[in-house]
């Protein structure tokens, strides 16, 4: 039956032809697009190789399209062949053919435009779909509209269409891989790269970053669920969605009969911190495309022994295992930042911690945990021997604020990306010191600060090397990694931490990079680390002999201290992450400073004399002090000639390397003999603040000489 007309639509000029058509076949629905040069769709497709039939057709005269897709997020997984990858990505490459996909909810929508020569347009709204399987067993109904190009119902039909794609879509199939294709030369490698993104594997990653990249995907959604059930309701019947987790009190006090004794941990939840137990989810993991001998045939064999079921196309793995694997082989758990909750997530065996508190903090919870923070770095007073206290308590403070700090690493990376070097401005922690200097008890205050308690040590010196440092760019954890008792000499050897963001890192791979702390009981590790590094100095001796006096007495005040349950972290990142701080890309730990000095406000409580204001490595500096002292001792005289500082030493040549280590490397210092000449020595003055030093601490004979020399 004719269902034609020719009708005059109010408001859009000339006349259109109309037509209602019941459409029964795909042969009958292609007949519209006969002899087009270009069409503009919303539609469902459930193949791109479908959009390639319509291209080479016989006789086609088809030039560009442009659709979107609406019921597909993804289209890589349904291209299985290296020759339609190849003809997807020149149809991209020469702007003939754009696949949008749908950014949210499914696009029912089937809109149609169909330009053919001579400026004539065919324009169809109805239910037909672009695929060739939802013709089999249905039939649909079309209008259809003749008109020409440009004519109003074209413009607003037009319009309609870009509104889809305006509201609906925001991501360009094969855009990515033509890009990367587009940056080689090599042809074979062209080839390598199109087989892997068949294989629907990262192109931009090794096989290693792959893998715990896409076990961190699945880690997402476990964490998702997690924060549902535990967010929502205790209860089955109303929760949004049964999963296997296990709501864990945060008020229980038998926390130690719930974790096993490898975990060391013990106490209870602390507030702010949302725990659950996920004993019966897994991790599947698909084995197709790797290399046979490669990491993931190793990675296999450990996770084997650890109840992972290896099958011919996946290894299906329960969480804990893989988080053993991860701790154990590693020395860092996975940790991971959802940032569109605004949630930091632990994943510890079977624990499952969202460590961010829900709710702002209640000013006696933040007094209790300031309180317990300030009682752990005034040990330094209470038991430690020391010269200078304030200066070590404010060291010692400005290394928490660090840690606290570290698992935010990546979202300031991504704001630095591109403008400073990352390695410069995502600095690692040194903390030095003598061997009874507290370094080891720092470490584990710090990552129980930072892991709801479960985490008590890192890394052993003795296992970190190029190869260590290498794997800590693709098991994609933003847990600090902390090595204890390195060696300057061996830090200077893994020269993998010269570059190790900058060469890399990259915010499109989302695969995060953790911060790195050391501890050493040597001072200073060559320039290039210490250009790298926020260095604090533990310059203290706490009792650590049985022998030494008030060592039980100590041991035992400390172990109060550190068990006591701390929800800090979890008020932290509830700032960081809601209020974006790290959008700012103005600073790193400075934000730390400042979410502490508010809560100190918002606590009502004094901020102690030693809080670092300001870096304590700036205030406090360890290299300022030692150059002080051998001026006011007489070790040192100065001299100026020209543009440069000569700093002549009445000591023993091997001596002065000491002092010129502790110089920043922009006043340029060189050694020579007894000298260290000083090319910038007004940048040598600010540094020493030579106001500040010839207002007391000189005698009045040198504080008339340093003035001359430097005003």
């Amino acid at each position: 039956m004719d269902w034609a007309t020719t009708i005059n639509l109010g408001g859009f000029g000339d006349a259109a032809e109309m037509e209602w058509q019941t459409v029964k076949s795909w042969e009958s629905f292609t007949d519209f697009f006969e002899g087009a040069i270009h069409v503009d769709a919303v539609t469902y497709c459930e193949s791109p190789e479908l959009l390639l039939d319509l291209f080479e057709k016989e006789e086609a005269k088809l030039e560009t399209m442009d659709v979107l897709v609406g019921n597909r997020e993804e289209y890589q997984s349904s291209v299985d062949d290296a020759t339609i990858a190849r003809q997807l990505e020149r149809h991209y490459r020469e702007d003939s053919l754009i696949v949008r996909l749908k950014n949210r909810k499914v696009v029912h929508s089937k809109l149609y435009r169909i330009v053919k020569p001579d400026e004539e347009v065919v324009l169809i709204a109805g239910s037909a779909n672009l695929s060739y399987n939802s013709w089999k067993n249905q039939t649909n109904s079309v209008v259809v509209f003749n008109t020409s190009v440009g004519s109003q119902l074209d413009e607003r039909f037009l319009e309609w269409i870009e509104d889809h794609r305006d509201s609906y879509a925001n991501e360009i199939f094969m855009e990515n891989l033509a890009e990367e294709l587009e940056q080689l030369d090599d042809e074979e490698e062209k080839e390598r790269r199109i087989e892997l993104w068949i294989d629907n594997r990262d192109t931009q990653l090794s096989e290693q970053g792959e893998i715990h990249s896409s076990i961190g995907e699945e880690l997402d959604d476990l964490g998702d669920k997690v924060d549902k059930v535990v967010g929502v309701s205790d209860d089955v019947d109303e929760a949004d969605e049964v999963v296997t987790v296990e709501h864990v009190e945060a008020e229980e006090t038998d926390r130690e009969e719930t974790v096993s004794a490898e975990d060391g941990s013990s106490g209870e939840t602390p507030e702010g911190v949302t725990a659950a137990k996920t004993p019966e989810y897994s991790i599947t993991l698909p084995t197709q495309g790797f290399e046979t001998d490669g990491y993931l045939d190793q990675m296999e064999t450990d996770l084997k022994r650890r109840g992972a079921d290896v099958g011919a196309d996946a290894i299906t793995t329960p969480v804990e295992g893989y988080t053993n694997y991860l701790e154990t082989r590693y020395d860092v758990p996975k940790m991971w930042v959802d940032t569109e909750a605004g949630r930091v997530h632990l994943q510890h065996g079977e624990h499952h911690r969202i460590l961010t508190a829900e709710e702002e903090a209640d000013p006696a919870v933040l007094d209790a945990a300031l309180a317990n923070i300030e009682e752990y770095v005034e040990t330094v007073d209470k038991w430690g021997e020391t010269n200078n206290p304030q200066a070590v308590m404010a060291h010692m403070y400005e290394a928490i604020l660090y840690g606290l700090w570290a698992p935010f690493v990546n979202l300031y990376a991504c704001q630095f990306y591109g403008d400073v070097t990352l390695d410069n401005a995502l600095q690692y922690l040194y903390v030095f010191g003598e061997s009874d200097a507290g370094k080891d008890k720092f470490t584990e205050f710090l990552l129980r600060l930072i892991s709801d308690d479960f985490v008590r040590g890192g890394a052993d010196a003795d296992n970190v090397g190029k190869n260590q440092i290498r794997s800590l760019r693709n098991i994609d954890t933003v847990f600090p990694y902390v090595v204890s008792d390195i060696s300057k000499q061996k830090i200077e050897r893994v020269d993998t931490l010269r570059n190790f963001w900058q060469d890399s890192w990259n915010p499109a791979d989302e695969v995060s990079y953790p911060s790195i702390i050391f501890t050493s009981n040597d001072s200073r590790p060559n320039d290039w680390f210490r250009n790298r590094s926020k260095m604090l100095h533990f310059d203290v001796a706490f009792p650590s002999n049985p022998e030494d006096e008030g060592f039980y007495k100590a041991q035992e005040d400390l172990n109060e201290i550190l068990d006591e349950p701390n929800p800090i972290f979890s008020y932290v990142s509830r700032r960081i992450l809601q209020e974006e701080m790290y959008m700012d890309a103005g600073g790193t730990v400075e934000d730390v400073r400042r979410v502490f000095r508010d809560f100190y406000d918002r606590a009502g409580r004094k901020e102690p004399d030693y809080f670092p204001v300001e870096p304590a490595n700036r205030k406090y500096n360890i290299g300022k002090r030692k150059w002080r002292q051998a001026s006011k001792r007489g070790d040192v005289s100065f001299e100026r000639r020209e543009d440069h500082l000569i700093a002549e030493f009445d000591l023993e040549p091997h001596e002065l390397y000491s002092y010129r280590k502790t110089l920043p490397t922009k006043m340029r210092p060189e050694k020579s003999g007894r000298n260290i000449i000083v090319k910038n020595p007004d940048d040598f003055a600010e540094w020493l603040d030579i106001d500040e030093l010839t207002d007391g601490e000189s005698s009045d004979s040198e504080t008339g000489f340093l003035s001359r020399l430097f005003g």
